[in-house]
């Protein structure tokens, strides 16, 4: 068990040093970022978590937040990459379906995309006005959703430009995902508490899912596309018919705000996090199988690995935790 250590204050100013430094670098290879800035002794941290990624191969697992995206081999846990080209927090990561590119939405308000393997900045995509809170791929690689002031916005995913701006939320757009078949787009809203089905080809409105008493943070679909899960402030799960829009199921047992939710991609299971623990669902029945404990900040995100294996869980307290998904053990 780790013990409680009190950091002296000039101890704080140094790690702040760091953090500034560290920020305002541009994106480098591990061998190069590996040394420090001028005056520090010592690395402290790697800044708050806010989202995870496995790439589509699982030998890589992007980790974006405070700092800037790390890039990971999930293997050996090795950095790869330190990619710090946005001017503020990074919200959101999402490989391309081949791997070939990663995607990153910033507090910036802007879009990048990168060469996964070499960490290259190939686009910045500008047009949202605010920050950019979620980014997510079709599953031909062909269009890039992002989500953030109150529009979702469709870029081709080669040239970055601009194809559609869907409008409907009244604020932010928290999070956005499409389907597995690639025809239907959602996304969550922050303030007005409700998810949106568009059609991902034309940008028109199919449906509006009203159902949570507060803020939508996450949206994913089931591997079979049939049910969409979101996840909300009011600490539940939600589970919707993605055809007719029909509420399936409520989860209950989080204690505060779902930040996260995701399936396993057998369809099967169903992780959320948020209040600082990790719970793993039974898809079908909600009936909840394992309750994962040991962030002592809120869980921002989860991600299983493509081989349903392993969840990777990142929280606020700066750690990205690795669990066996059928067991639960850390």
């Amino acid at each position: 068990m780790m013990q409680s250590v009190k950091h002296p204050s000039w101890l704080l100013s140094v790690g702040l040093l760091l953090f500034m430094a560290l920020t305002s670098s541009c994106g480098t290879q591990a061998a190069e970022f590996e040394s420090l800035p001028v005056g520090a002794s010592a690395r402290l941290g790697r800044g708050t978590v806010v989202a995870v990624q496995y790439s589509p191969d699982g030998t890589r697992l992007a980790v974006g937040g405070g700092v800037g995206i790390w890039l990971y081999d999930a293997h050996s846990h090795e950095v790869l990459l330190l990619l710090t080209d946005h001017t503020s927090a990074v919200w959101s990561v999402a490989f391309s379906p081949d791997g070939e590119t990663l995607a990153s939405g910033g507090g910036d308000g802007t879009v990048r995309l990168w060469d996964a393997r070499t960490g290259t900045l190939q686009h910045t995509l500008e047009g949202h006005t605010d920050e950019v809170r979620s980014v997510a791929f079709s599953p031909d690689g062909e269009t890039l959703a992002s989500g953030g002031d109150r529009t979702v916005r469709l870029w081709d995913a080669h040239t970055g430009t601009l194809q559609h701006t869907l409008e409907g939320h009244t604020d932010w757009v928290w999070s956005v995902a499409f389907s597995p078949d690639g025809e239907t787009l959602a996304s969550g809203g922050y303030w007005d508490g409700t998810v949106r089905l568009w059609d991902a080809r034309t940008g028109t409105l199919q449906h509006t899912l009203e159902g949570h008493t507060d803020w939508v943070y996450s949206v994913a679909f089931s591997p079979d596309g049939e049910t969409l899960a979101s996840g909300s402030r009011d600490g539940t799960v939600l589970l919707w018919d993605t055809r007719t829009g029909t509420l399936q199921h409520t989860f209950e047992g989080h204690a505060d705000w779902v930040q996260s939710v995701a399936f396993s991609p057998d369809g099967e299971t169903l992780a959320s996090g948020g209040d600082g623990i990790v719970r793993l669902w039974d898809a079908r029945t909600g009936t909840l199988q394992h309750t994962l404990e040991g962030h002592w900040d809120s869980d921002n995100s989860v991600a299983f690995s493509p081989d349903g294996e392993t969840l990777a869980s990142g929280g606020g307290d700066g750690t990205v935790r690795l669990w066996d998904a059928r067991t639960g053990t850390l």
